[in-house]
């Protein structure tokens, strides 16, 4: 919705596929584990008041919900395991050598969390369709879970970052 040729806002769901990279997995014993993240935003534009012929610019802020699901095929993991980094996302007790406390399972692990957005894009406007446009955009988006215990350093802020490119038509 445009409240003027400057300024509007927008509504959006995304979909991200957000597997682990294969070194992550090969190494932290990650095997066959999946991801994705959705999230709901309610977003801000500002649009640039000038155009170059067909070409136009934005940026893009906004703030929203995002939720992040991790998992493997269910794994029991026995004490005093090694504790790896990317394991924080199943939320395991590992304790002061981080090593795994007591018996634990590794399986499947959601977390929900609030967060923001920014970006920019260019559009290019489209002959015969009314008001429809090509666009090309690039945002960052922050999505902060909350803090958990690291056995060697107290406690540990865990965030997600995605910064996805999207080419795109709007109307």
């Amino acid at each position: 919705m445009n409240f003027s040729r400057m300024f509007g806002v927008d509504a959006e769901y995304m979909y991200y596929d957000l597997n682990f990279r294969p070194s992550v997995k090969q190494g932290q014993a990650l095997a066959n584990q999946s991801g994705h993240m959705q999230s709901v935003s309610l977003d801000g534009i500002v649009n640039v008041p000038r155009h170059l012929g067909k070409w136009g610019a934005y940026g893009i802020f906004g703030i929203g919900f995002y939720d992040r699901t991790v998992s493997v095929p269910s794994n029991v993991l026995r004490p005093d395991t090694p504790c790896q980094p990317a394991w924080t996302w199943w939320d395991l007790n590992c304790g002061l050598n981080n090593v795994i406390v007591t018996q634990q399972t590794m399986s499947s692990n959601t977390k929900v969390a609030g967060g923001f957005n920014y970006g920019g894009g260019v559009t290019y406007r489209l002959n015969g369709l009314h008001k429809a446009k090509l666009y090309f955009e690039w945002r960052y988006h922050r999505a902060y879970t909350r803090d958990v215990a690291d056995g060697n350093s107290g406690a540990r802020d865990l965030k997600t970052i995605v910064m996805p490119v999207t080419i795109g038509l709007r109307w």
